[in-house]
């Protein structure tokens, strides 16, 4: 039971660390993976390391 509680915390902190890696050229999905795998920390470390996605505006005429 304790173990069940345990593992959907650690899913949901990685998916918030995740959140992070959305504008970023890594992505929310290997974001969420590696954090999972690795740790919360060391995906955020990650995470934070990866170019921000180019944003580019279109100019509406």
């Amino acid at each position: 039971m304790e173990q069940g509680v345990i593992f959907i915390v650690a899913i949901l902190i990685s998916a918030l660390v995740a959140l992070v890696g959305k504008d970023r050229k890594i992505g929310y999905g290997w974001s969420f993976v590696l954090c999972l795998f690795l740790s919360p920390i060391i995906g955020l470390i990650i995470i934070l390391f990866s170019k921000k996605k180019d944003v580019e505006f279109i100019d509406a005429k």
